[in-house]
């Protein structure tokens, strides 16, 4: 059993793989700069996604976030839009089950290379009201958010994918 996973080990070492991240992270840079283009119709999940974004290249990238000035690159990011739609209803044909739907625009400028690339990303996620058919406040910064992350894992993934 030992000798099979080290056969396995060996051979998943040995074929190159890198995850996607490094791909991106090759692309980014080492310092990066977040400029937000504020929605005047959804300024809090615009905020929000700024957050998200510095987080996500922090945490997945393992790079910094750092001033225009000393950037490698310099993505821009903006929330197209936000809408919600009914899944499911109740036997009384309120809604109960709700898709949040996210659009956000994501546009990276790498100054080594002086090449920008533009994606629309999309996100969603699915949520249940329980007893309720009315989107509280919470609950709907909560399913934006989560889609929020969906779309920001798909600029990941684009980014490592283009630079291939």
């Amino acid at each position: 059993m030992i000798v099979r996973f080290l056969i396995f080990a060996f051979l998943f070492v040995g074929c190159g793989y890198k995850p996607i991240s490094h791909y991106t992270k090759e692309a980014l840079g080492e310092k990066i700069f977040v400029e937000l283009k504020v929605d005047a119709r959804d300024s809090q999940n615009s905020v929000e996604l700024k957050d998200e974004l510095s987080r996500a290249v922090f945490s997945r990238l393992q790079s910094q976030i750092t001033d225009k000035e000393r950037a490698d690159s310099i993505v821009k990011v903006k929330l197209d839009s936000v809408s919600f739609s009914a899944l499911a209803e109740n036997t009384t044909g309120f809604a109960t089950f709700y898709r949040c739907n996210v659009v956000v625009e994501f546009e990276y400028f790498n100054k080594a290379t002086q090449k920008t690339r533009t994606f629309l990303k999309k996100g969603y996620y699915n949520f249940s009201l329980n007893d309720s058919s009315v989107i509280t406040d919470s609950a709907r910064l909560d399913a934006i958010n989560k889609a929020l992350l969906q779309a920001i894992d798909g600029f990941v993934s684009q980014v490592g994918v283009d630079t291939q």
